[in-house]
């Protein structure tokens, strides 16, 4: 009996472990359903992240870029795939970048991404695929008014290709401006072409803050003496040898070496004869006076320390009489295509003097006098940019009030200064970009770089027309104030 009963029990305790396995089992199952849809949805997540992450991006880079909507709308593309690629759990997207426009004009751009990643486990229970979306608004700022003075190098070492690629690049981001901006008056434009000197323009010669008197001629007064009578003597033809020329000469112009080459000659027969005096007297005249003084706009430099400095206008800027400065400036305008005309008409002349661009630069963007930039008001800040763009050195220094030297070390130190001034100007605060252009000198290029760093701009080394295509793009970009809005 009592072996009956141990067998019985035996069989039950195996039949219980049984039981357990298949219960344990039964209940292993959700688990792993809970663990792997927890990893399902955590993968999608992470997509989610990534592509609220690459619609921002691609939002800020589309809006900042220049040019037409559909070239800017590839830059974004390209900024969205880079910071989404492909593989990370989502095979593939669709993305949709659109123009936010009002009354017709772009005022931001929206950028949505829509796609789904492959589940595992899930599919188990049904749902093979989970769905991602993301969305991202950005404005491109049209609530602030910005002024742009371009303060563009038109010395000699500019003339030819140089010149042409500056016109080309500077008008094609005014360009640009006419078909982004808001209302008519929100960007404002200003050109300070400078060499030498600059040339402020006909209309200014009254202005109580300039120092420039009429036109005048002085007297005319013919004298003579007697001198020894000059006659040639001993005429004959000699002959002139050819000369080859030469195909590598270079010269420097305005301190950048250019090519120049001398045309090669034929040889010619030439009257040659000897000068003798004497031994009869003559009477020799000439006049002296008689000369015409003008001025045609040209500008020199106060005495220190009111060279470097916007303000103490009692002591007024004198104006150089007889002297050529080339075109004068573009005072303050809405008619970008205007201004784009007025770029494309520049020439080039004189040496390079880079304070004279850089005080005259500042003085457009001051709020007060000479030029009054626009002053920000409540809900329309004004946002005051310089570009300056040059090829080269100091070659010039201040002679007061003329810019005749050749210390460039004075000429540095001055251009400084008024780097170091305008960043002072906290009514202004304007915000300085400089490009050099073709430069070889590296002591100019740390120059400029100073002086885009002490007033908050950015500095660009443009070797080449495509770098300063470049260059000029980079900088409207980061001229209007993009900001995410969702």
């Amino acid at each position: 009996m009592f072996s009956k009963f141990r067998r019985f029990s035996s069989r039950f305790k195996r039949d219980e472990r049984g039981a357990v396995a298949v219960i344990f089992g039964l209940s292993l199952l959700p688990v792993m359903g809970l663990t792997g849809a927890a990893v399902d949805y955590n993968r999608a997540s992470l997509a989610r992240t990534a592509a609220n992450v690459a619609a921002d991006s691609a939002a800020l880079a589309t809006v900042k870029a220049t040019g037409r909507f559909e070239e800017r709308k590839l830059i974004g593309q390209k900024v969205l795939e880079a910071n989404m690629p492909l593989g990370n759990g989502y095979e593939s997207y669709a993305v949709n970048i659109e123009q936010i426009l009002k009354d017709g004009v772009e005022t931001g751009v929206k950028v949505k991404i829509t796609g789904e990643i492959n589940t595992s486990m899930l599919s188990i229970l049904g749902m093979p695929k989970i769905k991602f979306s993301s969305e991202a608004e950005a404005t491109n700022g049209q609530n602030e008014l910005i002024d742009v003075v371009f303060v563009l190098d038109t010395t000699d070492s500019m003339q030819g290709d140089r010149l042409l690629t500056l016109k080309s690049s500077t008008t094609s981001l005014i360009k640009d401006f006419e078909a982004r901006r808001g209302n008519i008056d929100q960007i404002r434009v200003a050109v300070v072409p400078f060499a030498q000197y600059v040339n402020i323009g006909m209309s200014n010669r009254n202005q109580p803050w300039l120092d420039v008197p009429a036109d005048y001629q002085t007297p005319s007064v013919r004298t003579c003496q007697r001198v020894l009578e000059t006659r040639q003597i001993n005429c004959r033809t000699v002959w002139v040898p050819p000369d080859p020329g030469d195909p590598n000469r270079r010269c420097m112009v305005d301190g950048v070496s250019r090519p120049c080459p001398r045309a090669p000659r034929a040889g010619y027969n030439a009257n040659q004869c000897d000068t003798v005096r004497g031994p009869g007297m003559v009477d020799q005249c000439w006049n002296s006076g008689g000369q015409w003084f003008r001025w045609t706009g040209c500008v020199g430099s106060r005495n220190a320390p009111n060279h470097t400095i916007d303000g103490n206008y009692g002591v007024k800027i004198p104006g150089l009489m007889n002297t050529n400065c080339g075109s004068p400036v573009q005072d303050w305008t809405t008619n970008l295509a205007a201004v784009r005309g007025m770029i494309n008409g520049l020439t080039t002349a004189g040496e390079t003097y880079l304070p004279s661009g850089l005080i005259w630069g500042w003085r457009m963007l001051s709020t007060q006098m000479p030029f009054s930039g626009r002053v920000s008001t409540e809900g329309k800040p004004v946002r005051r940019y310089m570009i300056l763009v040059t090829d080269g050195q100091n070659t010039k220094s201040a002679s007061f009030p003329r810019h005749d030297g050749n210390n460039t070390l004075a000429a540095n130190t001055t251009t400084r200064t008024i780097c170091e001034n305008m960043a002072r100007d906290k009514d202004s605060k304007i915000k300085v970009y400089t490009i050099a252009f073709e430069v070889n000198n590296a002591d100019v290029k740390t120059l400029l770089n100073q002086c885009s760093t002490l007033n908050g701009g950015e500095f660009f080394d443009a070797a080449n027309a495509a770098q300063l295509n470049s260059a000029l793009k980079n900088i409207g970009g980061q001229m209007t104030q993009m900001r995410l809005t969702k």
